[in-house]
């Protein structure tokens, strides 16, 4: 006989049949592992000492596994009678001593343990999703405290499409693997309370509505990774988007400040990167500068499909650099798309193995203090590139192509190159193409624009006010 809890001090009396105070056990274990399956009536389970399996299978049913490793197994029946309220629904899962899971039976289920009351899903270390099909688990804080509550530690086992919804957790999870399932952990502080907890999701699992995302950490002193980021475009064609870190103060292959930039390839999960595995080939790859306090990586962007052969390309800008012997005229590196992870060198770009280089016109010019990409500003169907000059006042535009040889914006500048055209500042230290981007089609011509910015500008004799200039693409070299 099950007693439920009263109030008052009167006797009961177990001969009643009728004594509303208590039921009568439908399935009892013993000190064996035993399996106790149930019928879609209202039912209730009292395992004892073993590792027992029960199986609910409907009904307001009353789930107590005992001591031991149990299994407790349940459907969208038992999940609508545990959500229920109100007087005289005694359903009830508990598992008692030992590391005990509640397991789902069927497809498109949502087990949502936020309308369910604390009291009624108690001692559960695992909750195992999986079932036959796609399947949801809700829950907060108090829900993972009131269900694990010798541990704090909840895991939920699943396959890909089967979802966890929460709030709270910290989406910088780590990584581990504990009798081969790999888990996502993911923690949750509670300044109120003083509880922490956390929430183990196997690989493949879908989180939401956790702190989303992932930190990418530098890999070495003074390195400066972060100084310049952007989007990659697809990379390796894998159909996510990557990206593009620049740390212009890394010293590769011991070269002081030639700087490196890092291709993260894209991922579904949060696990923090560590920039030290891109350059070992893990996740992605490293662009190794040329030579010292070359300074590459200080701008780094996305580049488009500058060659065609439908990889996202990506431009890296190294201002520091001595092109063709004239100090600080800058170079920028267009580095193709690729599927693999070897590392790029730079020095290989500018041999025409991977890319191209693109050589700064006049020494203390600065060329690729930014770059970036201009979307199609000639309409050829390859994407162009944008190039500025930071102490000069102009931008150069470098129009897409498929080869690897070296373009020089000294011919461009003079219009004497079919390479692309330059763009000349308005007034002298204006510091025109301090920042340069594609602008998208802003006139609807069909080519892709192009907006300059002038942050010391002085609009209308107003000192520094500072401008923006739009810039309407054409086909031809000409000079704006």
């Amino acid at each position: 006989y099950v007693i439920f809890g009263k109030t008052d001090t009167s006797a009961i009396d177990l001969s009643k049949p009728g004594d509303k105070s208590k039921y009568t056990i439908d399935y009892l274990g013993d000190k064996n592992d035993n399996i106790l399956t149930g019928t879609t009536k209202d039912e209730i389970f009292v395992a004892g000492a073993g590792n027992d399996t029960l199986t609910g299978n409907g009904g307001m049913d009353v789930l107590n596994a005992g001591t031991g490793d149990d299994t407790i197994i349940i459907n969208a029946s038992n999940i609508a009678a545990l959500e229920k309220t109100g007087a005289g629904n005694r359903a009830r899962v508990d598992g008692g001593g030992g590391i005990d899971t509640l397991k789902l039976k069927g497809a498109g289920l949502t087990l949502d343990l936020t309308k369910i009351s604390d009291r009624r899903i108690q001692d559960i270390e695992v909750i195992d999703i999986t079932g036959s099909g796609n399947n949801i688990l809700k829950l907060n804080l108090d829900d993972l405290l009131h269900a694990s509550t010798s541990t704090n530690i909840l895991k939920v086992l699943g396959n890909s499409g089967d979802e966890v919804v929460t709030t709270g957790f910290n989406g910088l999870a780590t990584k581990k693997t504990v009798n081969g399932v790999t888990y996502s952990i993911y923690t949750h502080s509670d300044a109120n309370t003083g509880a922490n907890a956390e929430l183990w999701v196997q690989k493949g699992v879908i989180l939401m509505g956790a702190q989303r995302g992932f930190v990418i950490n530098g890999e070495s002193v003074r390195d400066h990774s972060g100084h310049s980021v952007s989007s990659a475009g697809d990379v390796n064609g894998d159909g996510l988007d990557d990206l593009i870190i620049g740390a212009y103060g890394a010293d590769p292959k011991g070269q002081p400040s030639a700087g490196k930039s890092y291709v993260v390839f894209g991922k579904q999960d949060t696990d923090a990167i560590n920039l030290s595995d891109i350059a070992a080939g893990k996740g992605g790859f490293v662009i190794n500068g040329e030579l010292v306090r070359d300074y590459s990586g200080r701008s780094v962007s996305n580049a488009g499909d500058v060659n065609g052969d439908g990889l996202d390309d990506l431009i890296v800008g190294a201002h520091s650099t001595n092109p063709n012997d004239k100090s600080n005229a800058g170079r920028s590196y267009v580095v193709f798309g690729k599927q693999d992870t070897d590392a790029i060198n730079l020095s290989d770009i500018v041999a025409g193995t991977g890319g191209f280089v693109i050589k700064g016109e006049l020494g203390s010019f600065w060329s690729g203090h930014l770059v970036s990409s201009a979307g199609d500003v000639n309409g050829d169907g390859l994407d162009d590139l944008i190039v500025s000059a930071r102490d000069t006042g102009k931008s150069y535009v470098v129009f897409g192509k498929q080869d690897t040889n070296a373009i020089n914006l000294s011919a461009i500048a003079a219009g004497t190159s079919t390479d692309g055209f330059a763009i000349k500042g308005e007034l002298g230290n204006d510091y025109s193409g301090h920042i340069v981007s594609s602008a998208g089609d802003v006139n609807g011509d069909g080519l892709d624009d192009l907006i300059i910015g002038v942050f010391v500008g002085d609009p209308d004799y107003q000192s520094n006010a500072g401008k923006s200039y739009v810039i309407f693409s054409k086909k031809d070299n000409t000079s704006h």
